[in-house]
């Protein structure tokens, strides 16, 4: 019994911890990650939320090019984010 290691020095203890912390440091980037593509998405929404409103205060273009415009831009975020 004299030869084992106290509390806290067991190599697999180690290894399991260090273990941990890489999974957690992936979890991390990954949740930066999506964080970074959601504050994208949102302020795509919030740019054709504010393109719709400019749109029923002062009208510059048809109905049917603002739903055009609308679409390919929430689209091209999607990709955009996709792609990241």
């Amino acid at each position: 019994m004299s030869d084992q290691q106290p509390c806290g020095q067991c190599p697999a203890l180690h290894a399991e911890i260090a273990h941990q912390r890489a999974l957690i440091d992936q979890l991390q980037q990954m949740c930066t990650w999506l964080s970074n593509r959601l504050a994208e998405l949102r302020g795509a929404v919030a740019a054709a939320e504010l393109l719709m409103r400019e749109q029923a205060e002062q009208p510059m273009m048809p109905r049917g090019r603002l739903l055009t415009q609308l679409h390919e831009r929430l689209i091209t975020a999607l990709i955009d984010a996709d792609r990241r």
